[in-house]
């Protein structure tokens, strides 16, 4: 059996879970579907070059790493030990996709700067919901967003595996732009729990379609 079932299986139980907001359930279910993602990289380690072999499992660790602070702060009620967990992630994020560029910048990948500056006039939104309510972070948040549509357009740009690495950066972003404006913008449980699990959903999309596509030979 190949990866896409277990992987399914996995990121479905984690959206679950943690749109329910059940913090034990969470902590079992989110580090799944990255395992599972691990694993299927690592059976086709042969296939690819040392050099992009250690940047997809940095690609790997510092988002398992980045989702573990994440739910740390979805959990935490202290604002400041919140702010500190957000920044915590944020910064691993930002590992994780200066690691997914350096695979597609080998290949070949050049950023558009039409689709960059689109994606930073995206991401400038949740920059202003975040000087509104938490401008202490945004030196943080804003350098993450910038490595965030650096690897979408770098995404886009890229010659193959088409379109699934684009979609995977689209998805990416769009699952992080949700989150900032999930905890700022709305106060509704019932759609706070909907935003979570589209957040969650995209989320575990994106990375199943980036790191299968990346987890291809470099030839």
């Amino acid at each position: 059996m190949g990866p896409t079932v277990p992987y399914l299986a996995a990121g479905a139980a984690a959206t679950v879970t943690g749109a329910l907001h059940r913090r034990r359930a969470a902590e079992i279910t989110k580090p799944l579907p990255l395992l599972v993602l691990a694993v299927h990289a690592a059976r086709g380690a042969r296939r690819r070059s040392g050099v992009d072999n250690a940047l997809l499992a940095g690609a790997l660790a510092f988002s398992a790493a980045g989702d573990r602070a994440m739910l740390l702060e979805e959990f935490t009620d202290e604002p400041s030990d919140k702010d500190r967990r957000l920044q915590i992630g944020a910064s691993l994020f930002a590992g994780a996709q200066l690691c997914l560029t350096g695979i597609m910048w080998r290949r070949g990948a050049r950023p558009r700067p039409a689709g960059l500056l689109l994606r930073t006039a995206i991401l400038g939104e949740s920059a202003t919901v975040m000087a509104l309510r938490r401008p202490q972070l945004l030196p943080v948040l804003g350098g993450y967003g910038n490595t965030l549509a650096l690897m979408s357009s770098t995404a886009g740009a890229a010659e193959r595996p088409q379109p699934r690495l684009r979609t995977g950066g689209w998805l990416f972003l769009a699952s992080d732009l949700t989150i900032i404006n999930r905890r700022h913008l709305i106060r509704d449980e019932r759609l706070a729990a909907v935003a979570e699990a589209w957040v969650l959903a995209s989320y575990f999309a994106a990375q199943w379609l980036l790191v299968t596509s990346l987890s291809e030979s470099d030839g």
